[in-house]
């Protein structure tokens, strides 16, 4: 009876007390989950319109392209120069002429050489009479009824005879042979232009009016001259004129295979030199190669970019890193990359906030990717803000704190 007089006396406390706890343990989970919302926030970025281009990138070296040296087809005087170093030629076109009267004597040469060979075969003809008449003197005298000759004489006669048949075929040749010398003579008066074998540009140009010239292959003995003065003459092999491709340096870019579908000859291509850190030159795809190289598994192929404009300081073998231009696409909705996420079924989506700041998961179809971009054709508009980034910083909450209920250690008694 006590305990129970007891209890009705602080009953009105305890009531007080409970309701007092219900009420903080609300507010402790309103609060906690305020808090919740509270440490997840989100970075956006708005969608934007704009170019964004797809590129892939190499390393490799300057290469020099083919070139084609080009010597006259008889050795001259250089009478006019038609071009000079840079010009573009084509197949046939005019490159230098050699004087006429060069060609002229060079006829008046082969002909007289001609006049010699011709005098040479008919000195052998006559040899070769006067060998065969001695061996049938050599054979009569051998049949007489008292012999003059030896069967030794008859030998030697016979040998006599076949060393001047020898000599009749040889003169004999000697004598064709400085004929077409003749006839071509002739036919080069009338060809005294140097045209080019085929089309590019000029690479070199080691010639000047005056100079003389050989053939193909010879040495070319040129006469420089300086304010009317003119120096000794100096032997070099240098051909006169060198053809390069129309793309005399050129770089070779190593690709890796996985890159390889996206490359097009003509596409643009943006080339750096470590030796030339201040230049920048530009470039076209100019040809991909069709068979790659396995390096330890590693399977690239060889891409040539022609340079716009080849300056003077580029040398074959420098290094060099080109980024092409695959792809490009104008007035292109873009996101950041880190706003597109996959679904896991091959689709993509961006996630934007709705007017109470909650994330919404929008699907979007993608267009090109650059390294920083992507393109988005639909599911979102421009200026829609998509989440880039998500915060969360839970772990760095601080617990709540409990609390004591009246009346414990002594409350008011009646």
């Amino acid at each position: 009876m006590a305990l129970s007089k007891k209890l009705r006396r602080y009953r009105g406390w305890i009531a007080a007390a409970l309701l007092i706890a219900v009420a903080g343990t609300i507010y402790t989970i309103t609060q906690n989950a305020e808090d919740e919302e509270a440490l997840v926030t989100y970075t956006t970025e708005a969608a934007t319109t704009g170019t964004i281009s797809v590129t892939v990138s190499g390393t490799g070296n300057l290469k020099s392209g083919a070139t084609t040296e080009v010597w006259p087809d008889s050795a001259g005087t250089v009478a006019a120069i038609m071009i000079e170093e840079g010009s573009e030629v084509s197949t046939g076109g005019v490159l230098f002429t050699l004087d006429a009267s060069d060609a002229e004597d060079a006829t008046a040469r082969a002909y007289a050489s001609y006049l010699q060979a011709k005098q040479g075969a008919l000195n052998a003809e006559s040899q070769l009479l006067k060998a065969k008449s001695d061996l049938e003197g050599v054979v009569e005298r051998s049949e007489a009824a008292t012999p003059t000759a030896t069967t030794d004489d008859v030998a030697i006669a016979k040998k006599n005879v076949e060393a001047a048949e020898t000599g009749l075929t040889a003169a004999e040749a000697s004598r064709s042979s400085a004929y077409s010398a003749y006839e071509n003579a002739k036919a080069d008066e009338g060809e005294l232009e140097v045209v080019s074998p085929c089309s590019g540009v000029v690479y070199s140009l080691d010639i000047e009016v005056g100079d003389d010239v050989s053939s193909a292959g010879g040495s070319s003995s040129q006469t420089a001259s300086t304010t009317g003065v003119a120096s000794d003459a100096v032997s070099s092999s240098t051909a006169p004129v060198t053809i390069a491709d129309e793309d005399p340096l050129v770089v070779v870019l190593t690709v890796n295979e996985v890159d390889l579908p996206a490359l097009a000859v003509g596409q643009r291509a943006d080339v750096e030199f470590d030796a030339l850190p201040d230049l920048t030159a530009t470039g076209k795809v100019s040809e991909i190669s069709e068979e790659g190289l396995n390096t330890q598994g590693v399977v690239t192929f060889d891409v040539h970019i022609a340079l716009d404009v080849i300056d003077d300081a580029l040398r074959p073998a420098m290094s060099a890193a080109a980024t092409i231009v695959t792809d490009v696409a104008k007035d292109a909705l873009l996101v950041p990359n880190a706003a597109v996420q996959s679904d896991g079924d091959g689709g993509y989506y961006v996630q934007i906030l709705d007017q109470t700041g909650t994330p919404q998961k929008s699907t979007v179809q993608v267009g090109l990717m650059s390294a920083t971009q992507t393109q988005i054709l639909s599911g979102i508009s421009e200026g829609d803000k998509v989440v880039t980034q998500t915060l969360d910083n839970s772990d760095e909450t601080d617990s709540g704190g409990g609390f004591m209920m009246p009346g414990m250690g002594g409350g008011p008694r009646g």
